[in-house]
């Protein structure tokens, strides 16, 4: 076929037969292609940062913690002349689908990764077409791609020995999904340091909304043997676990302590304030921009972990039996 009768298939344009469209968009569909964005618009775009953001994950469904991480990566791309473009998408596989389209039509130059499971469709598929990329998670889960992320484990061993000291001999927590990276390192640190102290740990792991939280903290406080202490994985959850035990005739703190894995204004304005960690969340996001402008300029191994500051000790804990 002549250029003409292929770019006019591929335009979708009249001048050929739905039999040659149809061979046309066959053949490009079974090599993977897709036209490229800029040679489509025939002008020059500004650079891109993509990110597909997936419905339910806890950047989508937890806004203190996304306006903080987007004004970290927004912050940082934009000094150097890269825009940020979201998409939301329904499901992790979706994700990766959109990524790989992404990438065929050179619509970005690099894609963010964010809510990483152990077991991840959009991980796979970036390192399949080597897909210029960066992932907010621990290397282990980031399986060869550049990443950043949060020392949680430091961080939620220092809380599990907190509570310990203050008299809790049952910690719970509430977690994301039993698949989310950061939710699996966070639960296994609380739980070797409340162990290692003689101390047991129960595990409640939620979805991200605001409903599955309050019903993870109500199935743990009404357990014939309930925590005395809950850390949880947001602010959002935290929060919601005061009324949770006011209805449950819960006094905090000395029936129950809580911990946010986050800080937020939610936090301190309640009654009583949250003990809260003071999670790096617009650091978090200017590193990971920083760590893809170093991937654009040809860096390897990008490997950043932040460090997690002291626990801001509020009015939801106390010393416990005492």
């Amino acid at each position: 076929m002549s250029i003409a009768v292929v770019s006019y298939a591929l335009n979708g344009r009249p001048g050929v037969s739905a039999a040659t469209r149809d061979r046309v968009l066959r053949i490009a569909d079974e090599h993977g292609w897709r036209p490229n964005a800029a040679a489509r618009s025939l002008r020059t775009s500004s650079r891109t940062v993509g990110l597909a953001l997936v419905r339910g994950d806890s950047a989508a469904t937890h806004p203190s913690y996304f306006v903080d991480l987007l004004s970290g990566i927004q912050d940082a791309l934009a000094a150097s002349g890269l825009a940020l473009a979201l998409q939301l998408v329904d499901d992790h596989e979706s994700a990766a689908a959109l990524y790989k389209s992404w990438w065929a039509e050179r619509r970005f130059d690099a894609v963010l990764v964010t809510d990483v499971q152990t077991e991840d469709p959009r991980i796979k598929t970036l390192r399949a077409l080597r897909i210029p990329a960066v992932a907010l998670c621990h290397p282990r889960a980031a399986r060869g791609l550049a990443c950043v992320w949060v020392d949680e484990e430091e961080a939620y061993r220092r809380v599990g020995d907190y509570l310990v000291n203050l008299g809790h001999t049952r910690v719970g927590t509430v977690t994301g999904p039993a698949n989310l990276d950061m939710s699996v390192r966070r639960s296994a640190a609380l739980r070797e340091a409340v162990e290692d102290r003689g101390a047991s740990m129960i595990l409640a792991p939620s979805l991200a909304s605001h409903e599955a939280g309050a019903g993870a903290t109500r199935r743990l406080l009404i357990d014939a043997e309930p925590p005395s202490a809950i850390v949880f994985d947001t602010d959002l959850w935290a929060v919601t676990a005061l009324d949770v035990a006011r209805r449950l005739r819960k006094d905090v703190p000395w029936d129950l302590s809580i911990v946010s894995a986050n800080d937020s204004a939610a936090c301190r304005l309640t009654t009583p304030s949250v003990t809260t960690l003071p999670h790096p969340a617009v650091a978090l996001g200017a590193a990971a921009a920083t760590a893809v402008l170093d991937l654009l300029d040809g860096a390897q191994d990008i490997q950043r972990m932040l460090p997690v500051g002291p626990l801001t000790v509020r009015g939801t804990t106390a010393p416990f039996g005492r």
